[in-house]
């Protein structure tokens, strides 16, 4: 299954599917596609307007899909932490700052709940490490729900090591960093 799986950079006409998705990982939780009614909302559709823009924290120009058949089953976003101000900006809303210069951030990962545990979401963000090397970063940086246990699991197995407690949106999350050095 998992040799059907490609992996590209996202497009302006996957917004459906990716908002989805992004709500999935903004909201700690896998979601099944399409969503049901009862989550379609406002933030969803705004999440799909900016995905189509050019120059915001969630536009598919910092995106890589997992695609299956033509249809996508997860994402990764991730940007430059100097590039956060900027990004967010962008978009209008009030939002943390969650990113340091230094590093390459990861601000969602997140799979179909259908297509979970088949390797995807290592795959997508082994991709993410690789654009932060190509972009000379020498380390990766996410902040996952300390509730979110099936996220710790694999990010842990991919030798994150967790750095600091801290609340993200009145949240507690955990820090977790990798060295991005010699390519490990």
């Amino acid at each position: 299954m998992n040799e059907d799986i490609q992996l590209r950079p996202a497009q302006p006409n996957d917004a459906e599917r990716a908002s989805a998705l992004l709500y999935s990982a903004y909201n700690h939780r896998q979601v099944p596609y399409p969503l049901p009614e009862e989550t379609e909302n406002r933030f969803g559709e705004r999440l799909q307007h900016f995905f189509r823009e050019q120059g915001n924290r969630f536009s598919y120009q910092y995106i890589q899909v997992a695609e299956h058949r033509s249809e996508v089953v997860g994402l990764v976003l991730s940007f430059g932490g100097r590039d956060e101000e900027r990004l967010n900006a962008a978009i209008g809303w009030r939002l943390e700052h969650e990113a340091n210069d230094d590093e390459w951030y990861v601000d969602a990962l997140a799979v179909f709940t259908n297509w979970g545990r088949k390797g995807i979401g290592t795959r997508l963000l082994q991709a993410a490490e690789q654009q932060g090397r190509q972009q000379h970063y020498h380390k990766i940086a996410l902040n996952v729900a300390q509730e979110n246990e099936q996220a710790l699991s694999l990010y842990q197995h991919l030798h994150y090591i967790s750095t600091q407690k801290t609340l993200i949106y009145h949240q507690p999350h955990l820090r977790m960093v990798k060295s991005l050095e010699n390519g490990s």
